[in-house]
């Protein structure tokens, strides 16, 4: 039987060589017939390979060597015809560019003329094992080796990138080799022995198989690989405990974990018990006495207030300063190897009274005589007590010393500079400049230089009085005709009173805004945004109102008015907190300003201002005396001016208002000023001197002395 191989390649020579390799002998031992020879098309295009013919010469034909036995598993026969091997497999191959077809017997084509080529056979991987179809006549397929020594063939390895003709007669050995790694592991113990850890490096194990293919002319081999950590045996972590005796706080889920680990990391297997320590005795201040730093504070828009600082505490009369707190033992500890760890001994505290401070009988609380700022001094176990009257603030008001915060009467040596803030609700005395500053005092203020681009607020309180009383007056009103309403609406034969149980008045509320009342819903606002305007003064019987506001008649869902006797509560609520707004004061608030200029102020009481003002907006609710001149601005006095002179020459920047009973008296006021009184308003044409102004019963104005 004669053997021959259809050969293709770029060239004839190319495809004979490549023949003559796969039959292992020389040009002299066979005949070469080229069926097609090489075309390279046009511009590569139609390009076709050298296809030749190589058969052994009768003669001196060399015998195939016998194949060797596989290692692996047997040939497992796919098909009946005549070249069909299967073998257990592994690794991936790279495809050659070598393209060699192996016939079977011969078809009987004439031998001169082009021969067609023959079927090609395939090859493929099914169920973890190596499979073929090799139909009679067909060209052997390929199997491509990616590295060297994974495909063994008749015993010969394929070396890296090489390729080989397999047939039903080969024996094929795919070797799967796994790969596997150790885990190291380190046992760690703190120096003060109060924790053990370990620290993992994982290993794994590696197996790989085989990957089914479609059936193909050349095989690559696909290789899933699976991998898995090599776990750790727990015993020898507790063996390696047991031996640096350590018995206490082992975390057995954790060595557990740690045991099973994928990553690389430290495990804490073992903690102890830290102690717990005790607390002596203290003093606990009911605000805290000393001016204490604090953290700066974030404003709204996410930039931070560097003048809130340092606060300053204080207490009122009678209130309590503050208590002993009694000390508290703490508890032992316990390290890894069960020794126990002693927690420090405690101490209690005593207080010793000082200036205007009492004890109560049991000695733990302390109460002030006088108001004022209290001030303690600790010696070893001893607090030694003494209230401040007055804080004396020495030296200017800066992002040194932070916004001062007092309860009681502030007075500043120096100046309060730029952007700072001085609150106090009782007197402020300052000798320096306010300079972009704000000022706010709850009696009185008295400054004796200039207060430039600020704002100055005294006398919150009666500020807030002033504007609630007729508003309560109209609150009042209103709501005297909206419980004759809920009475009639109660009577009705179509009115569900479980509805009340439910929701309250706020749907019949609802109603009634819609129509007679609504403007009654626009004074409820406003009343609402002046509590948010002056809740730093407001007392806490004033806050319940505003919220009983809220509750009642803003939820437009559920009131927690629901009855007409309800109104009525509110309705004395709102008489009473009327009569504390309009009761005559005592001691009236005032400012004292040496001059202002570009500033804001707002007083509940009288201003003086002595040297003048320039471009300032200035609210009093009593009088306002000048003793300077006022250019540029507006000045209001709810119950009159007394002033020098007033105006901007050749302008009309200046503005002066007073109420409807009040009097404007002035040595002098410029042409192009604005006069308002009550709602008259007129503009002086000329320059006049000397001069008083009121209106008569006619609701006129009245000039007197005018020159």
């Amino acid at each position: 039987m004669e053997r021959s191989v259809i050969s293709k390649g770029k060239t004839v020579e190319q495809a004979v060589e490549r023949a003559l390799a796969l039959l292992e002998v020389s040009k002299k031992e066979v005949s070469i017939e080229i069926i097609d020879n090489e075309s390279r098309g046009f511009l590569g295009l139609n390009a076709r390979p050298a296809v030749v013919r190589v058969s052994l010469l009768p003669i001196g034909i060399p015998e195939m060597a016998a194949p060797y036995s596989s290692v692996n598993t047997p040939a497992t026969v796919i098909s009946t015809d005549r070249r069909a091997v299967g073998v257990l497999g592994q690794s991936t191959a790279a495809e050659s560019t070598a393209v060699v077809t192996l016939p079977a017997e011969e078809s009987g084509h004439d031998s001169l003329g082009p021969t067609p080529i023959a079927d090609e056979g395939k090859i493929w991987i099914a169920e973890g094992q190596i499979a073929m179809h090799i139909p009679d006549g067909a060209s052997l397929p390929m199997i491509d080796a990616f590295k060297s020594g994974d495909i063994l063939i008749n015993g010969t390895a394929l070396l890296a990138g090489q390729s080989a003709a397999v047939s039903g007669e080969d024996v094929i050995d795919i070797r799967l080799a796994g790969e596997s790694k150790d885990s190291t592991w380190q046992l760690d113990i703190d120096n003060d022995g109060m924790k053990a850890s370990l620290q993992i490096e994982p290993g794994y194990h590696i197996t790989r198989t085989l990957m089914d293919t479609e059936p193909n002319p050349r095989l690559m081999l696909r290789v899933a690989q699976n991998k898995k950590p090599a776990a750790i045996d727990p015993q020898e972590i507790y063996q390696q405990l047991r031996a640096k005796e350590i018995i206490f706080g082992m975390d057995s889920s954790m060595i557990e974990l740690a045991c099973r680990a994928e990553k690389a990391g430290r495990f804490v297997i073992a903690s102890g018990q830290p102690v717990i320590h005790g607390q002596d005795g203290i003093f606990e201040l009911q605000t805290d006495a000393a001016a204490r730093k604090v953290q700066p504070k974030l404003r709204e828009n996410g930039t931070i207030d560097y003048r809130e600082t340092r606060e300053f505490p204080s207490i009122l009369e009678g209130e309590r300063i503050g208590t002993i707190i009694p000390s508290q033992p703490g508890i032992d500890g316990r390290d890894i190897y069960g020794n126990f760890i002693l927690a420090p001994v405690v101490h209690d505290i005593q207080i010793i009274p000082g200036k205007d401070v009492q004890l109560s009988e049991d000695g733990r609380d302390a109460f002030a005589l006088k108001s004022g700022m209290p001030s303690q001094t600790r010696q070893g176990h001893y607090v030694k007590l003494s209230m401040i009257p007055k804080l004396m603030h020495s030296g200017d008001v800066n992002l040194a010393s932070g916004n001062i915060h007092f309860r009681g009467d502030v007075e500043i040596s120096g100046a309060v500079q730029d952007t700072m803030e001085v609150e106090a609700e009782g007197n402020i005395r300052v000798r320096g400049n306010i300079n972009m500053a704000q000022i706010m005092a709850g009696d009185s203020l008295i400054v004796h230089a200039n207060v430039l681009s600020s704002r100055i607020i005294v006398g919150q309180l009666q500020l807030f009085y002033g504007q609630m009383t007729p508003m309560l007056i109209y609150v009042r009103e209103q709501v005297e005709l909206m419980k004759q309403a809920v009475h009639q609406v109660s009577s009705a034969s179509a009115f569900k009173i479980n509805d009340l149980d439910q929701t309250g008045l706020a749907p019949l509320f609802q109603v009634l805004f819609q129509g007679r009342f609504k403007w009654m819903m626009e004074q409820l606002e406003r009343l609402l945004r002046l509590e948010e305007q002056y809740q730093s003064a407001l007392k806490e019987e004033w806050t319940r109102y505003f919220q009983e506001i809220r509750n009642g008649f803003m939820n437009k869902e559920n009131s927690t008015f629901r009855t007409a006797e309800d109104l009525e509560s509110f309705i004395r609520r709102t008489n009473y907190l009327y009569t504390l707004a309009s009761a005559p004061v005592v001691e009236r608030n005032f400012a004292r300003l040496h001059f202002v200029q570009n500033s804001t102020v707002r007083c509940g009481g009288d201003v003086i201002v002595e040297k003048g003002a320039y471009n300032a907006h200035l609210h009093c609710e009593g009088t306002l005396e000048s003793t300077g001149t006022l250019r540029g601005g507006t000045y209001f006095a709810a119950e009159g001016m007394v002033l020098q002179e007033v105006g901007s020459p050749g302008t009309g920047t200046t503005k002066l208002h007073v109420d409807a009973k009040a009097r404007i008296k002035a040595a002098r006021i410029l042409a192009g000023t604005t006069i308002q009184i009550g709602e008259r308003i007129h503009q002086c044409m000329e320059d006049v001197e000397h001069l008083e102004i009121w209106l008569n019963s006619n609701d006129q104005i009245v000039w007197k002395g005018r020159e």
